[in-house]
């Protein structure tokens, strides 16, 4: 019965580690233009946002006892619909005439 608090957990990882990365990202393409050196910030933050989310999903990975991978495949299924939430919240709205 406790697998199935495993689920819900990895959903909530696989989003979390989404809005971190790629919100991270969207915060230094912000940033770029206002920097003296554009090169250090991008991959600092690269470095820095890889890092974090190897080490989520390596924690899920060790945190699940059973079917690591179905959970693993779970939160990066979710990681990549939260880039798909953030990419249409943050691009530009185009009206068709």
């Amino acid at each position: 019965m406790i697998e199935l608090l495993y689920f819900p957990l990895a959903l909530l990882a696989g989003m979390a580690l989404g809005l971190a990365y790629f919100g991270g990202l969207w915060l230094t393409v912000r940033q770029l233009p206002r920097t003296n050196n554009p090169t250090v910030l991008t991959l600092i933050s690269f470095l820095g946002r890889t890092g974090i989310i190897l080490l989520g999903f390596y924690a899920i990975i060790v945190a699940v006892p059973h079917l690591p991978v179905l959970h693993l495949l779970l939160s990066l299924a979710t990681f990549f619909w939260t880039r798909n939430l953030i990419l249409q919240q943050v691009q530009p709205k185009f009206r068709s005439n």
